[in-house]
């Protein structure tokens, strides 16, 4: 298992999930960006760390000394380390990726054949594994997914082919570890579902998914507020009776997402309220409908609740967006409390 731990641990901290994972066992660790990488090693993780992203070639000294592996999309990666191994005769580890229809990142399945021919040329590279991405693994149809799964099949004979030892081959995210067994190979890249979120409504684990992160806030003001009075920036709610009124102590600023502006929930001693009024910076309004809490009363923005409607997976829906948005706009101000469960 390469977990993916990318975005600060898709928003809850990527040093503590990351020695929890290692704890739990897994390979390695997925990353986005070198600085990523850096900062595993820094905490004293040991694992198989593959930086997923395009790496500058001013940086090659860092994942010689750190043991990180490097990601070949180009072959332009493969003249940039010719040259700076004629420099400092270092060897690399690498994986390399195929693009099979996300046209992004990734050498062009075209041009794929010539890269590991030219790889081949040079013994200071260790190609370590293979690897392509799904675009369309969490979506109803699936035709695509096992389109770019036929490519990247046939890409892997001509490795055995061509009689390269790589060691990974790797294809499978969240969604497809769960809907498509032969995306499986011998190594996989769980992200989202190693936090406790399904990738959508048409991916259904066969176990109960958990979400790790709850998200909470303090009640910091109760107010009365008459009929017809408007709420927050914008005047975009109104009462529409006599209504008790309570403002949190979060905003867009720690990860509201301005999407729940007059739509999102959370919850409050078991009950549930809505939001009302745009969500500004640093607070939100929500309608007590009449029923009075204390102040310094904590609220529950989205997480495991004793209603199913606070999960991230239904609050994502009503703000128009998607879970992996809200988890990793979660702000650096907002306070990681980790529990051991």
């Amino acid at each position: 298992m390469l977990a993916v731990v990318k975005a600060d641990g898709y928003g809850h901290g990527l040093v503590a999930v990351s020695r929890a994972l290692a704890e739990a066992g897994v390979y390695g660790f997925g990353v986005a960006i070198l600085q990523e990488a850096v900062d595993l090693r820094a905490a004293g993780l040991s694992e198989m760390v593959l930086h997923m992203g395009r790496f500058d070639p001013a940086t090659l000294g860092e994942y010689v000394r750190l043991d990180i592996r490097l990601s070949i999309h180009d072959p332009d990666d493969i003249r940039a380390l010719v040259a700076h191994h004629g420099e400092s005769r270092a060897e690399y580890i690498v994986h390399m990726k195929v693009d099979t229809g996300m046209t992004r990142l990734g050498v062009p399945y075209r041009s794929a054949i010539d890269a590991l021919e030219e790889l081949q040329k040079h013994p200071f590279i260790r190609l370590e594994g293979m690897y392509s991405h799904f675009a369309t693994a969490d979506e109803q149809d699936t035709s695509f997914m096992r389109y770019q799964l036929v490519q990247f099949s046939q890409f892997l004979h001509m490795t055995r082919k061509l009689r390269m030892d790589v060691k990974f081959f790797h294809m499978a995210n969240s969604s497809a570890l769960v809907r498509e067994p032969d995306a499986i190979f011998n190594m996989v890249r769980p992200g989202i579902l190693l936090y406790g979120v399904r990738p959508s409504e048409y991916v259904d684990p066969p176990f109960e998914v958990l979400p790790v992160m709850d998200l909470k806030a303090p009640l910091v003001a109760v107010k009365e507020v008459p009929r017809g009075t408007p709420v927050g920036y914008g005047r975009l709610f109104r009462a529409e009776q006599d209504t008790t009124t309570g403002l949190l102590q979060i905003g867009y600023a720690d990860g509201l997402f301005g999407g729940f502006t007059n739509r999102g929930l959370v919850e409050l001693d078991a009950e549930v309220y809505p939001v009302i009024g745009r969500v500004s910076m640093d607070l939100c309004n929500i309608d007590l409908q009449g029923r009075h809490h204390p102040v310094g009363a904590e609220a529950l923005v989205w997480g495991q609740g004793q209603d199913p409607r606070l999960r991230l997976e239904h609050q994502a829906a009503l703000a128009e967006t998607i879970p992996y948005e809200l988890m990793v706009r979660v702000g650096t101000r907002v306070e990681r409390n980790y529990v051991e469960d």
